[in-house]
C-alpha cells in the first residue's frame, strides 16, 4: 500500500529552489522536458506504490538496455548493476518487502522525496541507491559529479532511451549535475523528505550542515576501510581450480573502481603459522598475477607510480618485512598488524599481515571499517568474529569476490527501511 508523501511546502510557503533552472543541468530521463524547478514543485505530492509492476518493468528494461550497450556490456561493474536490476532479482526484493509488510497493523508507504548525493569514486553506485528508492515508490533527485566518465554517460543515454516507453521514469525522477554549490544542495534539501549522502568524510562534513526541512530524515555514508582474512592451511590445501576461482574473485574485489571503493580490500590478514603463511602469500601472489595476466589487465602509469611511492612510505614508517612488486600489483608484508594505518592509495597495493587466530583481528577492527572478505573459516567462527568485531564497527563479512556486491543492508543500515515509512494502524 502507499499514500501521498507529506508536502513540505504548500500554499504561499517560499520555494528555495525557485532559481535552480539556470544552475542545475538535467541529464536524464528528460533533459529537454519541463524545467527542474517545475519538477520539484510537481513532485511535492508525489504518490507511488512500492514495487508496482510498472517500476519492476522499468528496471528490467534498464537491465536489458545496459546489456545491449557495447560500452556498458564491456564494463564489469555495469554488468553487475544490470543483473541486479533483473526481474528475478527484484522479485526477491519484493518478497522481502512483502514479508516485512505482512503485519496488518503496519502499512509501509514511500518516504516521499529522496535526494541522493552520489560518490565520484564509485561511479555506478548511484544506480543501486536510486533503484531501491524508485522501487519503494519515491520521487528522486540524483546528483552526480560533473566529471562523468563514458560509462556513466552511456547509462544516462540508456535512461533517456527508455523515458517514452516507461513514463514512470520521467514522472518522478531526475538525474542531475551541477558545480559544487552549497546553495543548490541546500535548496533541494528543503524539497526532499530523505537525503542520502554517499561520499568520503569530507563530503559528509561539507553537506551535513545543510539543513533539511523539519520532517526530513538523513542517512550518510562516509569513508570506510576494508580488508580480507584467509586461513593459510585451507588455502594451501585448495586445488588449482579453487585457487584460480579465489584469484578471480579477489581480482574483482581489488581492481574494480581501482581499489578506491569503501569495500575494496587493502590488507590481507593470514591466519596460521609463520611458515605456512609465508608459503600461502607466495602462492597467492603468483595466482593473482596469473589472473591479472589472463585478463590482460594493465594498470595505468599513474596508479603504478602512486602505489610504488606509497609502498616506499610504508617501508619508511612501518615494520615491513618484504615488499614485492609484480606487474599488476605490489604486495607488502608487514610484521605487526597493530601498526597498520588505515591509509589507502588504490591501484593494487596489498598489505599482508599474519595472525595466530581470526579472533586476533577483533583488536584491529574499528568504527570506520566496513567489509571483511574471507576464505577458509567455518560459519561458526565467522559469526563469533562478527559479533565481536561488529560491536567495534565492522559492517559486513562476505566471501572473497563479493566485496562490491550491493545489498539492501549497507554499512549496517537497512535501505528498504530508510526509503519507506511505517504507518501504524490500530483498530478500535
Amino acid at each position: 500500500m502507499s499514500g501521498p508523501a507529506p508536502a513540505a511546502h504548500s500554499g504561499d510557503v517560499p520555494r528555495p529552489w525557485a532559481g535552480l533552472d539556470g544552475v542545475v543541468r538535467v541529464l536524464a530521463p528528460e533533459p529537454s522536458g519541463p524545467g527542474f524547478t517545475a519538477f520539484l514543485d510537481r513532485t511535492l505530492t508525489h504518490q507511488g506504490e512500492p514495487f508496482a509492476a510498472e517500476r519492476i518493468d522499468t528496471l528490467q528494461a534498464m537491465s536489458a538496455a545496459f546489456l545491449a550497450d557495447p560500452l556498458l556490456r564491456a564494463d564489469a561493474a555495469s554488468v553487475a548493476a544490470a543483473y541486479w536490476m533483473r526481474r528475478a532479482q527484484v522479485a526477491r526484493l519484493r518478497e522481502e518487502f512483502q514479508r516485512r509488510s505482512s503485519d496488518a497493523s503496519v502499512v509501509r508507504v514511500p518516504v516521499g522525496r529522496v535526494l541522493h548525493i552520489a560518490p565520484s569514486n564509485v561511479d555506478t553506485l548511484f544506480i543501486y541507491s536510486w533503484a531501491l528508492s524508485f522501487l519503494c515508490g519515491n520521487a528522486n533527485v540524483v546528483r552526480v559529479s560533473q566529471e562523468m566518465g563514458p560509462v556513466v554517460e552511456a547509462m544516462f543515454g540508456a535512461l533517456r532511451g527508455l523515458a517514452e516507453a516507461h513514463p514512470v521514469l520521467g514522472a518522478g525522477n531526475r538525474f542531475v549535475t551541477y558545480a559544487h554549490d552549497a546553495d543548490a544542495t541546500a535548496a533541494i534539501s528543503q524539497w526532499c523528505s530523505h537525503r542520502v549522502i554517499w561520499g568520503g568524510n569530507e563530503t559528509v562534513a561539507a553537506l551535513r550542515p545543510l539543513s533539511l526541512n523539519p520532517h526530513a530524515s538523513e542517512r550518510v555514508f562516509g569513508s570506510k576501510f576494508s580488508y580480507s582474512a584467509f586461513a593459510a592451511a585451507p588455502y594451501l590445501a585448495a586445488d588449482p581450480a579453487e585457487g584460480a576461482r579465489l584469484a578471480s574473485g579477489f581480482f574483482n574485489d581489488l581492481f574494480w573502481f581501482d581499489q578506491m571503493a569503501c569495500s575494496s580490500p587493502h590488507v590481507l590478514f593470514w591466519v596460521g603459522g609463520e611458515r605456512e603463511v609465508a608459503a600461502a602469500i607466495e602462492a597467492f601472489e603468483a595466482s593473482l598475477q596469473a589472473e591479472v595476466d589472463r585478463r590482460g589487465f594493465v594498470p595505468s602509469v599513474s596508479s603504478a607510480v602512486h602505489r610504488r611511492a606509497f609502498a616506499f612510505e610504508l617501508a619508511a614508517g612501518a615494520d615491513v618485512q618484504v615488499a614485492l612488486e609484480h606487474p599488476g600489483f605490489i604486495g607488502v608484508r608487514v610484521r605487526d598488524a597493530a601498526g597498520l594505518a588505515r591509509e589507502t592509495c588504490g591501484g593494487g597495493l596489498i598489505r599482508h599481515s599474519r595472525l595466530d587466530r581470526l579472533d586476533d583481528l577483533v583488536a584491529f577492527a574499528g568504527e570506520g571499517d566496513q567489509t571483511l572478505t574471507h576464505y577458509g573459516f567455518t560459519s561458526e567462527a565467522l559469526s563469533a568474529f562478527a559479533a565481536l568485531a561488529g560491536a567495534r564497527g565492522l559492517d559486513r563479512v562476505v566471501p572473497v569476490g563479493e566485496a562490491l556486491a550491493f545489498d539492501v543492508v549497507w554499512d549496517g543500515y537497512d535501505l528498504l527501511d530508510d526509503f519507506t515509512r511505517q504507518v501504524r494502524v490500530k483498530p478500535a
